[in-house]
């Protein structure tokens, strides 16, 4: 045999290890963080439920992309209010085989829903685009009524948040929750200004 031959299948093979490894690796990692927060939920008297639970209630932020997944969904309360926690994959833009470029990409975020009446509005961390800035941190639509500038402080570029009318919903910004109950209790002393 060649040694370019040999070369190139031993290449070859320890790229499509390297493939199968950083593969195996995520499945793993996303096996424990789903056991780890199933331990956090059931601590917090949280239960398991459907995905349909937040899928049902509309939010534009569950229905962006391409492809959305939502899974890890526990439902509880918290001082009296329902909550649902969810974790949500979403697949933006497209991508072509055989193309030498693609375009889009895959964000993995968590999400946690109150039930509770509120002012419906979209409030997102400000970016470059953003055509409708509220202030150096956030563009806001809809009704603004309930914002001021030390609630403002508080939420800074730290989530985004929607409500439908009878939910409001916080998705922090660029991660994933670690820890259910830290969330809620702070997402939920956000709410309280909000409502």
């Amino acid at each position: 045999m060649d040694f370019r031959l040999i070369f190139i299948i031993g290449f070859a093979g320890f790229v499509v290890t390297v493939i199968l490894l950083a593969i195996v690796i995520t499945i793993l990692n996303e096996k424990l963080r789903t056991k780890t927060l199933v331990k956090q939920a059931n601590e917090m008297g949280f239960k398991p439920a459907s995905k349909e639970i937040v899928t049902s209630l509309g939010f534009e932020q569950t229905q962006l992309g391409n492809k959305q997944k939502v899974y890890n969904v526990f439902t509880g309360t918290y001082d009296g209010l329902q909550v649902i926690f969810f974790d949500i994959t979403i697949v933006i833009g497209y991508f072509i085989t055989g193309s030498a470029s693609s375009h889009g990409g895959t964000f993995k975020s968590s999400g946690i829903i109150f039930e509770k009446t509120a002012p419906v509005f979209e409030l997102q961390p400000r970016s470059p685009l953003s055509n409708n800035a509220y202030n150096k941190y956030f563009s806001l639509d809809g009704d603004s009524s309930f914002m001021d500038e030390s609630l403002a402080e508080k939420i800074g570029r730290n989530y985004t948040i929607e409500s439908n009318g009878t939910h409001v919903m916080f998705v922090p910004s660029g991660k994933r929750v670690e820890n259910i109950s830290e969330e809620v209790k702070a997402t939920y002393r956000i709410l309280q200004n909000i409502v």
